[in-house]
């Protein structure tokens, strides 16, 4: 079987990465997607000219690789993740070598998909956290809420929080087609803990659901490990709509 060491995929081996990943959705559950963007490491896996499989690798630090694998359901059971798998610590190793630093390598994986929880088992996988996406309508009662502090709308999607005149927070929408994309929010750290953070984002809302002409959806993404904004999410009428895990290898 040969295998593919790229960074940069052509018109056909997107085409072919993304049929080979809407297979295996309608196969089992799964959320996650093949990404399609230049510079990420992918190993692709060619059987007789055919995609049987690919995985890919991301590393949002120096010290951390992120790896998902996609294999075609009909050729599942013959070796092909683990030739994949076989390419992929390759890479970490190289790039260990040339960064003199040790890098944590994990999965990310839906648990609703048995392929995937199976393989996790067999590999003696550690659990380490979710990354939950949660949603919420937007109403009339968004719309007439009052926020206390002042909401200011800076460029390109990025609004501020200002409080006695000073910054007090920040965040950013992302408008799309079945929604508004929630996220860099945060609040200044000695403000934290003392409901500012439940008024902006309220007050986010309200600017959001003003415009009835808009999509009536927002969502964000919120890290398992950050139990603060995880729970203000949900205070605030947040729902949880589906997790992707991490598991450390």
């Amino acid at each position: 079987m040969e295998r593919i060491r790229t960074r940069t995929l052509n018109h056909l081996q997107k085409q072919e990465l993304t049929q080979l990943a809407k297979r295996c959705q309608a196969h089992e559950p799964l959320a996650l997607s093949a990404p399609l963007e230049d510079g990420l490491e992918y190993v692709l896996a060619m059987d007789g000219g055919q995609l049987a499989g690919f995985a890919f690798l991301f590393f949002p630090e120096e010290t951390i690789c992120e790896c998902s694998a996609f294999v075609d359901p009909g050729r599942r059971r013959q070796g092909v993740f683990r030739q994949l798998l076989d390419d992929v610590l390759d890479l970490v190793d190289d790039r260990e070598k040339q960064t003199g630093s040790q890098i944590d390598f994990c999965f990310l994986i839906d648990e609703r998909t048995p392929s995937a929880m199976a393989v996790m088992k067999a590999l003696e996988a550690e659990y380490w956290y979710s990354e939950y996406t949660m949603v919420r309508p937007l109403s009339q009662e968004d719309a007439d809420y009052r926020c206390g502090l002042q909401i200011c709308r800076q460029e390109d999607g990025l609004y501020a929080a200002v409080l006695d005149g000073a910054a007090a927070g920040t965040c950013a929408i992302l408008p799309g087609e079945s929604g508004y994309y929630l996220y860099a929010f945060q609040i200044r750290e000695d403000l934290r803990g003392q409901g500012y953070g439940r008024d902006f984002l309220l007050g986010m809302l309200a600017l959001l659901a003003a415009d009835r002409s808009a999509p009536r959806q927002v969502s964000l993404q919120v890290s398992g490990l950050n139990g603060a904004a995880r729970s203000l999410y949900k205070k605030t009428g947040f729902r949880d709509a589906e997790a992707l895990s991490y598991y450390l290898y």
